[in-house]
């Protein structure tokens, strides 16, 4: 057998279909995640997504034929995204306290770390006008909430503490109202007082929910 010539190993690995796939999928929810953050929902259009992202409207169409499919791509994106955050987070926390302290830092690291929550809360107001995008987000919204809600609850085998379902509606909700803000240009220091003066109240309940007895 001929061995390689070390020149032959300093080659670029030729990038296959499926590689430009990839690729293209990137720019055309990096570029939708951008104009829902900037422009708004009604704005973030099908031909302005194409121009944005560098892709042709029929490259765009091929990977995402309707502009409901590029939304429910991106809540299924950043939802992965977030549970990728949360895990790294809570993987080396032992106690009830430390895990309650890892998940309220990794919620405020949603709302100030890139535009991606923002551009979910966009999608989220959209549904209640347009039919479309309902019908088509709603199985992955609520696949995201139950995964979640059980992940980090710690009752993945079970259904969790009522009030923990309740307490985690109301963090979202906050975590929902302080994107807005934001994006009304509220100085982040503002929020971030805000959040402390939640987070304080939040811990508690949390670690009282843990306290109870199974």
């Amino acid at each position: 057998m001929t061995a390689p010539s070390p020149s032959s190993l300093l080659l670029p690995r030729r990038r296959t279909q499926a590689d430009r796939s990839a690729a293209t999928r990137a720019k055309i929810l990096e570029a939708t995640v951008m104009l829902l953050q900037t422009q708004g929902y009604a704005a973030t259009t099908i031909q302005r997504i194409s121009k944005t992202a560098n892709v042709s409207l029929g490259a765009l169409q091929h990977h995402f034929p309707t502009k409901s499919q590029v939304m429910a791509t991106v809540l299924r994106h950043y939802a992965l995204k977030r549970a990728r955050l949360y895990r790294r987070a809570l993987s080396m926390q032992a106690t009830p306290e430390q895990r309650v302290d890892a998940m309220l830092d990794t919620m405020w690291r949603l709302v100030t770390d890139g535009p991606e929550f923002l551009a979910t809360v966009e999608i989220e107001l959209a549904r209640r006008s347009d039919p479309d995008l309902e019908a088509v987000t709603a199985p992955v919204l609520e696949r995201i909430d139950q995964f979640m809600t059980r992940w980090l609850s710690g009752q993945r085998m079970a259904p969790p503490d009522p009030r923990f379902v309740e307490l985690r509606l109301l963090n979202s909700a906050l975590l929902r109202g302080l994107a807005v803000e934001r994006a009304r240009g509220v100085p982040v220091e503002n929020l971030a007082r805000s959040f402390e003066v939640w987070r304080q109240f939040s811990r508690t309940e949390f670690l009282r929910i843990a306290a109870r007895p199974a």
